[in-house]
């Protein structure tokens, strides 16, 4: 582990040459004392492992990258607080692997492009606490690359009308590997916050991880790009198509909350519209204030645990006689019109273990399999959406065995004879950390503006960042 931070913390600056200074109004050689005026006059003149200084102000340009970074080396272009580019339509085009984005402010003014294209050979490209916003057509649209982290970013007002709705995403995807979106909120968009691979192209995209995410609509406070006022005019949080002829697509998703997918401009708004050949695995994520929660449409294999639905339509619509899908360890809170609405999935059962009920309990689960009907007393604070178990809570050692090794707050399951019913294991005060477990998903009441927990790096990571490898490999090496 000493290594794996130590790595983490100096890989991108293992090879550093030199630094390029830009400002407004610079026209100088690039220097400290003599900044470029322009971003793209660095990126034309930045080598791998040389830094991109770029000074507060806006950039009137649209920038595209000129060369590759290396693995050990990367060009990495940083903004100072208040940094931003902007052009009418696309701000930057980054198509060349190895570099790392941070600290900029991308926005499109809602020209007809998208804002940020990722290329395909942009692989092992990193954005980090980066915003990019006002596109009528993709925030960030991506090809095929592989190893991409984007984390702590702020994606929004991604919106096109043409035609009532068109769609505009947050992140789009092609046969993208290898993709990590961490800490980072999406909002205010006509297509969805995530969607993987509208273009179904080969081979497939795969290893896809969402973690520690926010993803959001609300009512549009004042008309904006063609929509009114008051319209919703997103569609889901994470959408997926897979490639009929390409292999099962992996989607991670932990510790991220939606809310806002109701009354829009289509019918069975969802937060999770899963469907087509993925095989998908919830774990910690908060769904509210939205029509459906779970929407799980065959041949999908889907996986949900340590999940808190409340004031929904519906917390599970599952369709076309889909196979089992597996619902274990979550709470379903106070709000849900219907638990399960069954959709032509007459041959579906469901496998739902330990699975905690704020009112009667559905026919699609049994208490043979550990679930739960329960009154608001079974709970911390039902009314404030807290549903960690009151002490002396029915749920408490009433679980069955499941494969569910950690609560929502990264407590090790079980912690007493059995497995405790619902997303949270009662284990005050003498809780025990699983072991790589991560943060967790918060305590359930999470509000709009509050981000989720985020991950520790362990297993079922994605793989680590060549150029991360390189440089503990170096840093071994020195200390030889």
């Amino acid at each position: 582990m000493r290594w794996l931070v130590v790595a983490l913390v100096l890989a991108p600056s293992l090879a550093h040459a030199r630094d390029w200074f830009v400002a407004p109004g610079g026209s100088g050689d690039g220097s400290a004392g003599a900044p470029f005026g322009s971003i793209q006059t660095a990126i034309g003149a930045a080598m791998p492992g040389d830094v991109i200084q770029v000074a507060a102000g806006t950039y009137m340009e649209a920038l595209q990258t000129q060369r590759a970074g290396d693995a050990a080396a990367t060009i990495t272009i940083r903004g100072a607080d208040g940094a931003i580019v902007t052009a009418a339509g696309r701000t930057i085009t980054i198509r060349h692997p190895f570099h790392v984005i941070e600290n900029v402010v991308f926005d499109g003014q809602y020209g007809d492009d998208d804002a940020v294209r990722i290329e395909s050979p942009a692989e092992s490209l990193i954005l980090r606490d980066c915003e990019v916003r006002r596109a009528t057509r993709d925030c960030i649209d991506m090809g095929a690359p592989a190893n991409v982290l984007i984390e702590g970013c702020l994606i929004h007002h991604c919106l096109n009308a043409a035609n009532g709705r068109t769609d505009a995403h947050g992140i789009v995807g092609g046969s993208v590997r290898d993709l990590t979106i961490r800490n980072t909120e999406i909002h205010t968009f006509s297509g969805d916050a995530m969607q993987f691979d509208p273009g179904r192209a080969a081979p497939g995209w795969d290893r896809v991880i969402v973690e520690g995410c926010k993803l959001w609509l609300a009512p549009l406070p004042a008309p904006e790009n063609g929509f009114s006022a008051g319209a919703v005019p997103g569609e889901n949080a994470i959408d997926t198509k897979v490639l009929a002829t390409a292999p099962v697509a992996h989607l991670t998703v932990r510790d991220t909350i939606a809310y806002g997918f109701r009354a829009g401009l289509i019918t069975n708004m969802a937060a999770f519209n899963l469907k087509e050949r993925v095989v998908a695995e919830l774990d910690g994520v908060t769904i509210y204030d939205s029509e459906l929660a779970l929407r799980l449409r065959a041949p999908a294999d889907v996986t949900v645990k340590n999940a808190v639905i409340h004031d929904v339509l519906a917390a599970v619509r599952y369709e076309d006689n889909i196979v089992t899908p597996h619902i274990y360890s979550s709470t379903f809170g106070s709000g849900i019109t219907n638990a399960f609405v069954e959709a032509s999935s007459s041959a579906t059962m469901i496998d739902g273990k330990n699975v905690l009920v704020l009112g009667a309990l559905p026919p699609e689960l049994s208490a043979m399999t550990g679930s739960l009907a329960v009154d608001a007393t079974a709970f911390v604070d039902a009314a404030a959406h807290d549903y960690h178990l009151a002490a002396g809570s029915p749920a408490i050692d009433r679980g069955v065995e499941v494969p569910v090794t950690s609560d929502r707050d990264g407590n090790v399951r079980p912690h007493g004879a059995m497995h405790d019913v619902g997303a949270y294991e009662q284990c005050e005060p003498n809780c025990v950390a699983a072991p790589d477990a991560g943060s967790g998903g918060g305590n359930g009441d999470d509000e709009p503006g509050t981000p989720g927990g985020c991950c520790h790096a362990g297993e079922g990571e994605p793989p680590l960042p060549a150029f991360i490898l390189v440089a503990l490999f170096a840093i071994r090496r020195r200390r030889r």
